[in-house]
């Protein structure tokens, strides 16, 4: 009798374990390591960027470096992004709708001219000095021209679309007024991030 009771007192901690294997499976597909190839960037497309995406158990990183050339070959400047993945719903045809918070965006200045553009000019997301080089800058709730980044906290309502290795997002990184349920992106933004596998 003492065996039957004791085997039912550990029965709880043995089947709630059951469902985390059904749910790892169930993980959904853009999660994962992604990267976009070289894109041209600026005026006539003569700088480029590159823009490395992480979505893996709740969270996103994220990071764009904007290089001197459209060939990305010198880095100048880096923007970095975490947030918390709060919601995931998969829909028909590779589209997956991702809500997510904002922790965190910095940005670094990897060049010792755009240091002193930084320091010299209002151009430095509203700092006016204080730039140095590699060390990053908290950048969400300012403008840093062209974009105005979300403060922390900010809930973005995304979506993605995928096919085989390749995921289009409607607006992360470039737009970042996705700010309510309504203004979710309904269709596929430019840039093409592939699946990356380490």
């Amino acid at each position: 009798m003492k065996r039957f009771i004791l085997g039912l007192l550990t029965l709880p901690f043995v089947v709630p374990a059951l469902p985390n294997v059904g749910m790892a499976a169930a993980r959904p597909a853009i999660e994962g390591s992604w990267q976009t190839a070289c894109q041209p960037i600026g005026k006539n497309g003569r700088h480029g960027f590159i823009t490395r995406l992480e979505i893996k158990r709740g969270k996103i990183t994220a990071s764009s470096q904007v290089y001197a050339h459209n060939d990305c070959d010198t880095p100048t400047v880096r923007t970095d992004y975490r947030g918390n993945i709060i919601a995931t719903r998969s829909g028909k045809d590779g589209v997956v709708d991702f809500d997510h918070e904002v922790v965190a965006i910095t940005t670094t200045a990897n060049d010792p001219e755009v240091v002193a553009i930084y320091n010299s000019s209002n151009s430095g997301c509203g700092f006016g000095d204080g730039w140095q080089l590699n060390v990053p800058r908290a950048v969400d709730g300012r403008t840093c021209a062209p974009w105005t980044f979300p403060a922390a906290g900010t809930r973005l309502y995304e979506r993605g679309w995928i096919a085989g290795d390749e995921l289009s997002i409607g607006s992360f990184p470039t737009v970042w007024t996705n700010t309510t349920p309504e203004k979710r992106p309904t269709s596929p933004g430019l840039l093409v991030f592939r699946r990356v596998t380490k």
